[in-house]
């Protein structure tokens, strides 16, 4: 007990020399990893569809509403496991495939520009044209806001923990260790919808599994009525977030190919797993086809 004292003591005392003090120079600023553009296992497969003449030539304008999260699934610590609205990351997935798009998510700086030009308060900083006039606001011009052809909305519906999971695990005399995997599932539904007539004309629901393990080995210690357990060894999780960001790739892939017609040439750039899934699900709809 009083080696444990002796221990606080110096930590103490180690903190006090090492604490920031008034009138000293700042730190300098820790810099980790540089920051960079983020990417799925998709993104070379949504980049061919950029450049095919499907898309080139398509001239369909295409927008986002909300993909919310209806899982209702979070704790009280974290909030909610699952983003609350990931239409951002299949903007960004339709991008890179080469679709034209307007924003429907956002328009609140729109639509206070636009007033802001009907009371004629609103400039460039310089003259515009208007008819045989010169004005010194922003005109508003009829027609010059672009509609969509179509709107895409959804939701994640789905989040189940631990749809898999093995290992094994075993303390004998206070040392133990163990290895154990597991796997949690993440869902969406997403809709395609003419925004002049209403109609649905796609809908489909993704899922991605985001696959965990850990190797540990444990030292139980007990000091007076106190408990102390040390872990040692490797323990990596896949992102939950990443995986939804992957499974907006395959959405925004589908559409895509979907809506443009494409012939399938750019499958070959998906990964291999998924290019087999593929293949099964079209022998099945080829076996139930009269």
């Amino acid at each position: 007990m009083l080696k444990l004292l002796g221990m606080s003591l110096a930590l103490v005392a180690l903190a006090g020399c090492t604490a920031l003090t008034p009138m000293t120079r700042p730190k300098a600023a820790f810099h980790g990893p540089v920051p960079i553009a983020n990417s799925t296992p998709h993104d070379e497969a949504l980049v061919c569809l950029s450049k095919t003449p499907e898309v080139r030539n398509s001239g369909i304008m295409l927008a986002v509403h909300t993909i919310t999260d209806q899982t209702n699934k979070f704790n009280s610590d974290e909030g909610s496991f699952v983003p609350r609205d990931v239409a951002a990351m299949l903007i960004t997935a339709l991008q890179k495939a080469g679709m034209k798009q307007v924003n429907r998510t956002n328009t609140v700086v729109t639509e206070w520009e636009i007033a802001r030009a009907k009371e004629q308060l609103l400039g460039d900083g310089g003259t515009a044209t208007v008819g045989n006039q010169t004005v010194e606001f922003r005109p508003v011009t009829k027609g010059t806001i672009r509609g969509s052809d179509y709107v895409i909305d959804g939701a994640l519906t789905q989040l189940d923990f631990n749809t898999y999971s093995g290992g094994a695990e075993a303390t004998v005399g206070g040392l133990g260790a163990g290895a154990r995997a597991f796997a949690l599932t993440a869902a969406a539904d997403i809709r395609v919808t003419n925004t002049q007539t209403t109609r649905i004309v796609r809908a489909g629901s993704y899922a991605k599994q985001a696959i965990g393990t850990e190797v540990y080995a444990s030292v139980f210690r007990f000091f007076s009525n106190e408990l102390f357990d040390v872990k040692i060894g490797d323990k990596s999780q896949e992102g939950l977030h990443a995986g939804v960001r992957w499974l907006m790739a395959e959405a925004a892939y589908d559409i895509v190919a979907s809506l443009v017609h494409h012939q399938g040439s750019c499958d070959k750039y998906l990964p291999a797993a998924t290019q087999e899934i593929r293949a099964e699900a079209n022998m099945q709809t080829a076996v139930v086809k009269p």
